[in-house]
C-alpha cells in the first residue's frame, strides 16, 4: 500500500503494527517546524535503511523493520 500526503493514516496503520517498510521522498530543505512521522516520546521505530537514491532534489530512502535489540 502506498500511502500519499496523509499523516493520520500512516499514525494509525503504525498504531495497529501493520507497516513493515517505509519508503520515504524527502526534499531536503529547511523551512521551519512542522509534524513529524515519529513523534517524540513514541515508542522506538527499530528500523534499518536497506537503500538511498538521490532523485534530483530529492532522495528516496527505505528503511525495513528490524527486530528490538533486547536490553536497551
Amino acid at each position: 500500500m502506498i500511502v500519499t500526503g496523509s499523516l493520520s493514516v500512516v499514525r494509525a496503520l503504525m498504531a495497529a503494527d501493520l507497516i513493515d517498510a517505509y519508503r520515504l521522498l524527502t526534499f531536503p530543505t529547511i523551512l521551519g517546524t512542522g509534524e513529524r512521522l515519529f513523534p517524540a516520546g513514541a515508542a522506538p521505530a527499530h528500523l534499518e535503511c536497506t537503500s538511498a537514491e538521490q532523485i534530483g532534489a530529492a532522495v528516496l530512502t527505505r528503511y525495513e523493520r528490524t527486530a528490538p535489540v533486547s536490553g536497551r
